[in-house]
């Protein structure tokens, strides 16, 4: 017979696990050696903790744009999140003789959002006959305006983040 370590219930010589707590008994002493904590020796130093590289997102793509792209282009930025299709129109009228990568990027941020309510637009119209469908309509419609609210916060804090719908649809990419 075998008794658990960390129970120390009574088990069968070919037991593998505690049908009590669970402990594997082939690796218990292994684990006791990996769980026992650094000890150090007096007059040793502690070695360095190396610092952790910060997160970077794959949506974030504000290290992208210069700091003058991003100040000379900021007005027409947020103009296309307030005025939607009419803030595309004027971005581009504006800034036409500019290639600016940090306006086509919110263009086609925007762009993806106006397709999007679109189609939500026309589905819900389609279906207005069923009950479900105008209240989802009305509800991923409402939600898309609340992407276009985060989305000018974006610019206003200076950042360039690909809202979170958007960034699961895939045309305009």
């Amino acid at each position: 017979m075998k008794t658990c370590p960390q129970c120390h219930a009574n088990l069968a010589d070919d037991a593998v696990f505690c049908t009590n707590c669970g402990t594997p008994l082939n690796a218990a002493p292994q684990a006791e050696q990996q769980i026992q904590p650094y000890q150090q020796q007096p007059g040793q130093q502690t070695p360095p903790v190396p610092p952790a590289a910060p997160a970077v997102s794959p949506y974030d793509h504000t290290a992208e744009f210069s700091e003058e792209e991003v100040h000379d282009n900021k007005i027409f930025a947020l103009a296309i999140y307030a005025l939607s299709f009419i803030g595309i129109i004027i971005a581009l009228l504006a800034k036409s003789s500019d290639n600016s990568a940090y306006l086509r990027f919110h263009i086609k941020q925007e762009l993806s959002i106006l397709i999007t309510q679109v189609l939500v637009g026309f589905a819900t119209a389609v279906l207005c006959w069923t009950c479900i469908a105008p209240i989802a309509g009305c509800g991923l419609l409402a939600f898309l305006g609340v992407v276009e609210i985060i989305c000018f916060i974006n610019v206003c804090r200076n950042k360039s983040i690909e809202p979170l719908l958007v960034r699961k649809l895939k045309f305009l990419k």
